[in-house]
């Protein structure tokens, strides 16, 4: 139970109950979590209640010492009492095939397919509500080790979507690919450095956009480095991001096991 403030227009009191389970064993993790709320409040001075259901789940199998399958999910209905406008279902459903040889592991892969059903529509950087959508993307990332300095890589992604300004307007084709390839150099004393050359494709625009990115990184011990870049296009590698709104400088934290 509990209160959120965000100014006098958006305040509103949320009771919500949540259950989880994990459950793993040699070759299976696994874990859910389901979560149902109600929130009584204010949207725009109009006094609104609204019922929300949460499910969060994910799991890695894995197949050998070689390859693992992942999953991942997040999935969200809400209903408000008194305005249909402020309902929205919202699913995001990964897939992944991971592969990194254990004989030669300067190899490694991964083939993703992500399905996003938003039709809440996020916030871009100006605050104004972004695109709803509904996103099929396939995308296979690589990279390989040449030496102990070098590190080469690239991503293929192509996305089938529709979108539209918001949840009540028409939907059109927003189809789009795109093409990144990288280099890697590692410095003495855990420093990184990074140049990435990335394409987007927009089909019913009939454009390619091509942008630079470079970043420093530092290892914090094995499994954590932090980095500091700046992004000289408009747009990201995540082709789920239809705001293009990501030019500038950024802030990157990674872990890996």
């Amino acid at each position: 139970m509990g209160q959120i403030k965000d100014g006098d227009a958006y305040d509103f009191d949320r009771k919500a109950l949540s259950f989880g389970v994990i459950y793993q064993d040699e070759q299976l993790f696994a874990s859910g979590r389901l979560e149902y709320r109600i929130e009584d409040g204010q949207s725009a001075g109009v006094a609104v209640t609204s019922d929300t259901l949460l499910v969060a789940a994910s799991a890695e199998y894995k197949i050998d010492r070689v390859q693992r399958f992942v999953f991942d999910a997040d999935l969200a209905r809400s209903e408000a009492e008194q305005s249909p406008l402020l309902d929205g279902n919202y699913a995001d459903i990964v897939l992944g095939y991971a592969c990194r040889p254990v004989e030669d592991d300067r190899l490694n892969v991964l083939a993703r397919y992500r399905y996003l059903y938003d039709l809440y529509g996020l916030r871009d950087a100006t605050d104004e509500d972004g695109l709803c959508q509904r996103s099929h993307v396939m995308s296979i990332d690589a990279s390989y080790d040449l030496d102990r300095n070098w590190t080469l890589g690239g991503k293929l992604g192509y996305r089938s979507t529709q979108s539209a300004a918001d949840g009540s307007s028409a939907f059109t084709d927003n189809n789009a690919w795109l093409a990144v390839a990288n280099a890697r150099y590692h410095l003495v004393h855990d420093w990184d450095a990074l140049i990435e050359v990335r394409s987007l494709g927009l089909e019913a625009a009939g454009t390619t956009q091509t942008g630079v990115l470079g970043a420093v990184y530092k290892h914090l011990g094995n499994n954590v480095k932090v980095g500091v870049g700046y992004n000289l296009s408009t747009f990201s590698d995540d082709l789920t991001d239809l705001t293009q709104d990501d030019e500038g400088a950024f802030i990157n934290l990674i872990a890996k096991f």
